[in-house]
């Protein structure tokens, strides 16, 4: 996203393709501190607001570019590939260790294909694609009324675009989605985190995204979840991922609220 009034147009889905996906592989939110101890109660200084801010803006950046395309050759090389890059591997100091464990399993396994990215790029198609019936569609509207199938362009797209317009934001030109497409509030939380990093009143910036993410994210994100468990596609790689994305956002929805409730200013 651009800071620049004149540059808007980069808008909530520059960081959805362009996600900086260069994050430390140290757990996030908060891995300066122990997150088994509230912020409200060990209070959180500025230094670790930062830190686990930079974190989570990388963590949200590497999960939005993974929903909104499909991984690269480049990106498999430097992520998925032996001895690749794992940044979600911290995740497991939060709880997440079945779910760390499921995508280990899961990667180890797309390891072993002959042809394994043209592999996950065909569970990319099966899954986010084709229809809400057969597949995950990666879309708020689609999770909107009770059937698997709901129409798109929803109540939830249009919400999503009244956020960005009153932000004067915009989804990229070449981010060819609906504004409530899964990596475009992934983008937005990556584009916060990184831009509140150097708060001073680490209570009053933490409200914001803890809302958004709740009402934009969380309301929505199990049933995604669990559709990708019931779609079966052949790996394991894209289930397991979404298993982890939800906990992850649970938790850093927990992390925000301790920190607006009670973080140590100074």
């Amino acid at each position: 996203m651009s800071t620049n009034a004149h540059d808007r147009q980069a808008g909530a889905a520059e960081a959805a393709p362009r996600a900086s996906a260069e994050t430390q592989s140290a757990a996030a939110p908060g891995a300066a501190r122990d997150l088994s101890e509230p912020a409200d109660s060990v209070g959180l200084s500025p230094a670790e607001w930062q830190f686990a801010s930079k974190q989570r803006a990388g963590l949200y950046g590497w999960f939005a570019r993974l929903y909104a395309e499909e991984v690269s050759e480049q990106m498999f090389r430097s992520h998925f590939a032996d001895g690749g890059f794992a940044p979600f591997a911290g995740l497991a100091e939060l709880g997440l260790g079945a779910e760390v464990q499921q995508l280990d399993a899961a990667i180890a396994a797309l390891r072993a294909e002959q042809f394994p990215r043209l592999e996950l790029a065909a569970d990319f198609a099966q899954l986010f694609l084709l229809d809400g019936k057969t597949g995950a569609l990666p879309y708020a509207s689609a999770y909107e009324g009770k059937d698997t199938a709901s129409p798109l362009f929803g109540a939830a797209e249009a919400h999503m675009r009244d956020f960005l317009a009153a932000r004067e934001l915009a989804i990229q030109a070449d981010f060819r989605e609906p504004a409530d497409h899964l990596a475009v509030p992934l983008a937005l939380m990556a584009e916060l985190a990184g831009k509140d990093a150097a708060a001073g009143n680490i209570a009053a910036v933490a409200t914001a995204p803890a809302s958004f993410i709740r009402s934009a994210v969380l309301e929505w994100l199990p049933h995604f979840v669990a559709r990708c468990q019931q779609a079966r596609p052949r790996l394991d790689v894209y289930p397991a991922l979404a298993a982890l994305l939800l906990g992850f956002v649970r938790a850093d929805v927990a992390f925000l609220e301790d920190a607006a409730g009670g973080a140590a200013v100074s």
